[in-house]
């Protein structure tokens, strides 16, 4: 069986897409940058801000799954992880004739759609900074593919959710209602957003890994479900049997809605997510709970 290179391994996503990994019988070899992770699989130090940060590592017929460059706070960081590094990891890429390369997105890079749920062949009008270095981000992948006849694979994710999750919305209400902490919802908790359980998003993964796949492609891993998050307010007051302190304030400080439709990756990948946002939820708070 080809052989799976993980960038990004170590992050919440990573180590639990390694784990489903090894359980299917690939073969795994994963970067790491700074700090070691506990997973019995081959592993090689890396910076994918140095030029040559992977040639060694790499050969014709491996598969690279690029986890690096989520959500940061350090916009600098953030863009150069992301387009920096890509460059970087696209040109080790045409060195050693690595032709695949899966790309781990967002559904951010649509942008506000308040009418209906985005497709992947929809025109980009993100504005937020994190969107628009996730789009130029697949945009250079694109030029590559196009120019060097790489088999890309884009994955626009909605929000991820789960156990062991530090940061996100849902992370934030969660803890929020177990510490009894107050917390503020923005645009009076109206924001409407698409989230995705964990091992959902690793069967989108995990799939598209398997497919045999040719030049350029994107797939909306997605629930094709939107929430307000006053709903996520509700079903985790429901689930916790506990009234949760929420401060509404009208200001918008970001799209009021982003959701994605999955009906191709539901025909192409044989995607089906299985877990809907109340039974996630429960899933996630008692885990946290204990």
């Amino acid at each position: 069986m080809k052989k799976i290179i993980i960038l990004g391994g170590s992050g919440f996503l990573g180590k639990l897409l390694i784990n489903r990994l090894q359980k299917e019988n690939f073969r795994v070899k994963t970067m790491i940058h700074l700090n070691d992770i506990d997973i019995k699989t081959p592993k090689f130090k890396g910076n994918i801000l140095s030029n040559s940060f992977i040639e060694k590592e790499i050969s014709k017929g491996d598969t690279i799954v690029n986890l690096i460059g989520q959500y940061s706070s350090d916009i600098s960081d953030f863009t150069n992880l992301n387009i920096i590094g890509g460059i970087n990891l696209l040109n080790a890429c045409v060195k050693k004739k690595v032709k695949r390369i899966i790309l781990i997105s967002t559904i951010n890079v649509y942008g506000e759609n308040m009418e209906n749920s985005s497709k992947e062949t929809d025109v980009i009008t993100t504005k937020d900074s994190y969107g628009v270095v996730k789009a130029t981000t697949e945009k250079i992948y694109k030029d590559y593919s196009d120019t060097y006849g790489f088999d890309v694979t884009i994955l626009r994710l909605s929000h991820i959710y789960g156990p062991n999750k530090k940061i996100g919305i849902i992370s934030v209400l969660l803890e929020s209602v177990i510490k009894n902490k107050r917390y503020t919802l923005f645009n009076n908790g109206k924001q409407l957003r698409d989230f995705l359980y964990v091992d959902d998003v690793l069967d989108g993964i995990i799939n598209a890994i398997k497919l045999p796949q040719s030049k350029f492609q994107v797939f909306n891993i997605s629930s094709n479900i939107r929430y307000s998050l006053n709903d996520v307010v509700k079903i985790i007051e429901n689930i916790s049997h506990k009234k949760m302190k929420i401060s509404l304030n009208p200001k918008v400080p970001d799209e009021k809605c982003i959701w994605a439709n999955n009906s191709k990756s539901k025909r192409t990948l044989k995607f089906n997510p299985k877990i809907d946002l109340k039974k996630g939820l429960d899933i996630t708070y008692k885990s946290l709970l204990k």
